[in-house]
């Protein structure tokens, strides 16, 4: 066959110690700068299967190198250069520029440059001059074949050129990539402090009403004035405030000399509370006793029956255990102090306390009895139907108790580097932190009626006798003569 004059030659990295010509990367191996020098025949590994050569020379580049010897090789390619038979000269130089050099003229360029070897069956790369236009087609070697390694001007590649046709042979290289650098680590104390802190305010109105009878007591004799819808009212006001904290050493792992700052994690910290049972008591709950004097009691037997009072009975204090429910505050052990190696290891900080309480508080608000009696009938002219006496101001007991659950609830999860005799995961690990919790209701009060007014029908008869011992007023207790202009 002709000569083409498509001619390239194939090029392998020489990495000392590092490079490899070989037919496919390992998985600690990158591609060779060699594979990218500026010329075509600088190529990776094909996607395909090579063809298998077992005889050369039916398509001849160069041409056949008589001798294997370094000086056959350059006196045969100088020859060949200085011939320049279908422009081969400009194909020559510009593979040498490739390879560092400027051109086969290079003083550089020795027959030091070229070393006789002979390659082993397996080799793989890139064969030149395969048919007409010479395209070079992976390949693989499929018996030993004699050839001249030409290397670059630095040295740190080379290619190859077959003796028996000159065609030009290029085996991709890979060298080692490097290790990832990782700096030293050593093992310090670093500070971790968490706090939470919060507060919270919030209250109700409870309102009921029950029938209850009410008696006017003096001493051992009571007067019987009628039974009435008494409503009632219950306010109160509640506060929480709460906070947690907790510090410790803790040894981690850090790069080189380096000394971790502190850390400071300043939680949010969830409060609240729940009512779970409310009761408001008046009078002993079933009767309003109003205790009067002398007078007082003459004066309202003109118009009321006596009734019996019953015995007085001491009533038992009312008592609620208080209970904490919250984890006991616990430690654990984080890292190794002074261990050689490095292991991640979670944290969770958990801050929960519960508390059951109740408040119980009695009072004596002063409540005013007024007599409301209706006329019918024909009014005189300006005249309101409702006739209004006040009865008197008298001190009723009330009392209110509360059961309220307070809780507060704060956590927070992290993940430390931190220093460990083996470097195995280590378990998460967590901490429990209690929440200090303050409370108290701000405000407790029963109203008794409307605003301490209580309101009791009476006939035109009772009226008639009450009014000569007591005053008319308004409806609002006030005394006059409540005439609406």
């Amino acid at each position: 066959m002709k000569a083409s004059s498509f001619r390239i030659l194939t090029l392998v990295v020489l990495l000392p110690m590092l490079a490899l010509a070989q037919q496919s990367p390992a998985p600690n191996q990158q591609p060779s700068p060699c594979n990218t020098l500026p010329y075509k025949v600088f190529q990776g590994n094909a996607d395909k299967k090579p063809v298998v050569l077992n005889k050369l020379g039916t398509s001849p580049q160069f041409g056949e190198i008589p001798k294997h010897t370094s000086k056959s090789a350059y006196d045969h390619l100088k020859r060949v250069y200085r011939k320049n038979q279908r422009g081969i000269k400009k194909e020559m130089d510009d593979l040498l520029v490739a390879l560092g050099y400027s051109g086969v003229n290079d003083p550089a360029f020795t027959e030091g440059s070229i070393t006789a070897e002979t390659l082993p069956k397996g080799s793989t790369g890139w064969m030149g001059a395969y048919a007409k236009g010479h395209k070079y087609v992976w390949s693989i070697l499929g018996r030993p074949f004699e050839t001249f390694r030409i290397k670059a001007k630095t040295g740190d590649c080379f290619i190859y050129i077959m003796k028996k046709c000159g065609n030009a042979f290029y085996i991709p290289t890979y060298v080692t990539a490097p290790l990832p650098y990782v700096p030293p680590t050593t093992c310090v104390d670093q500070q971790v402090s968490i706090t939470a802190s919060g507060e919270i305010s919030s209250g109700d109105v409870l309102n009921a009403s029950k029938t209850m009878e009410v008696v006017a007591v003096n001493g051992e004799k009571g007067l019987c004035l009628g039974s009435i819808p008494v409503t009632y009212r219950g306010t109160y006001d509640f506060s929480v405030k709460g906070d947690m904290s907790y510090s410790k050493v803790i040894p981690v792992c850090v790069e080189g000399n380096a000394s971790p700052s502190p850390i400071n994690l300043t939680l949010p910290l969830n409060l609240d509370y729940k009512i779970t049972k409310s009761e408001i008591t008046v009078g002993d709950g079933e009767k309003i006793y109003l205790t009067v004097d002398e007078k007082q009691f003459k004066a309202l037997s003109k118009a009321y029956k006596s009734c019996p009072v019953s015995a007085s009975t001491t009533a038992s204090t009312q008592t609620f255990e208080k209970k904490v429910l919250s984890e006991s505050p616990t430690d654990v052990t984080i890292g190794t102090a002074g261990a050689a190696k490095c292991a991640d290891q979670k944290i969770n900080f958990m801050g929960k306390t519960e508390i059951q309480d109740a408040s119980i508080k009695s009072a004596s608000p002063s409540v005013t009895l007024i007599g409301v009696y209706k006329k019918t009938g024909k009014l005189a002219k300006g005249e309101m139907p409702e006739k209004y006496l006040c009865l008197g101001s008298f001190p009723v007991p009330v009392k209110s108790s509360y059961e309220v659950v307070t809780s507060g609830l704060s956590n927070v999860s992290k993940i430390f580097r931190v220093c460990d005799a083996n470097g195995n995961p280590l378990p998460d690990q967590n901490v429990n932190i209690p929440v200090n919790l303050n409370y108290n209701f701000t405000k407790q009060e029963v109203m008794v009626g409307d605003y301490n007014k209580l309101y009791i029908s009476i006939d035109e008869d009772q009226y008639k006798k009450l009014s000569k011992s007591y005053n008319r007023c308004c409806k609002d207790g006030k005394e006059g003569s409540c005439v609406e202009k």
